[in-house]
């Protein structure tokens, strides 16, 4: 599993992809209207389980 996850880091290294929400300049201050948008996505309410406002953007600070 170590060396799946080593390999996929270092493709997304060759092909640039951000590694963070920061590469791609998101600030903090930008959580709150993610999170409303998110909640909106059609693809939400086809889990089983509806996040919370307050999770996502725990998701959010996460992926900087």
């Amino acid at each position: 599993a170590e060396a799946c996850i080593a390999a996929i880091r270092e493709l997304a290294q060759k092909v640039n992809i951000p590694a963070g929400l920061r590469e791609l300049n998101v600030k903090e201050e930008d959580f709150a209207v993610l999170a409303t948008n998110a909640l909106k996505d059609a693809c939400g309410f086809t889990n089983p389980i509806q996040a919370t406002h307050e999770e996502i953007m725990a998701i959010y600070r996460a992926a900087m």
